[in-house]
């Protein structure tokens, strides 16, 4: 299958990244039951991620396919400031959002999205990308480690 990966503007295409993005926070819901549901948090989780688009030289990727979205990844830089506990004076690069629709997985796409994301940052001053996923994601978990990932903390949580 031939697709191509084009960044996007976010409001510019407020409609796409909300389909997209709301078809990710259901399959995280499937996964998380903590999970807010997408009506209730997405006008605010839209501005959030264009406000970090714009302020944190954020960048929004689109895998396509005959005109249609399939998939898509969202970052941007998470610079240092002088609280940093762990070695190095450059930024990071946080890989916020991922996804691609069910019916076009295990061809590759997430892995030419996240290789056009990484690239994207070559020119900028980074020392480490990272990201989280569910601790039930083995897929994602599984894939993190063919890239060169490696876990390095575990979040606990105790609902209330």
């Amino acid at each position: 299958m031939e697709y191509t990966i084009r960044k996007i503007n976010i409001k510019e295409n407020l409609s796409l990244v909300d389909e997209l993005v709301g078809e990710l926070h259901l399959s995280e819901k499937e996964m998380n039951s903590h999970t807010a549901d997408w009506p209730l948090i997405r006008e605010n989780y839209l501005r959030f991620m264009s406000e970090c688009e714009e302020e944190n030289n954020g960048t929004f990727l689109i895998a396509e396919t005959e005109g249609r979205a399939i998939g898509f990844i969202f970052g941007y830089i998470d610079e240092n400031d002088d609280s940093n506990f762990e070695l190095g004076d450059a930024d990071d690069l946080y890989v916020s959002e991922g996804y691609v629709k069910p019916e076009y997985r295990k061809q590759g796409i997430y892995s030419a999205l996240n290789e056009a994301f990484e690239t994207a940052y070559k020119e900028d001053d980074i020392r480490r990308i990272y990201r989280f996923t569910l601790c039930n994601n083995h897929t994602m978990q599984s894939w993190l480690s063919t890239q060169g990932y490696s876990p390095v903390r575990m979040m606990y949580e105790k609902w209330l």
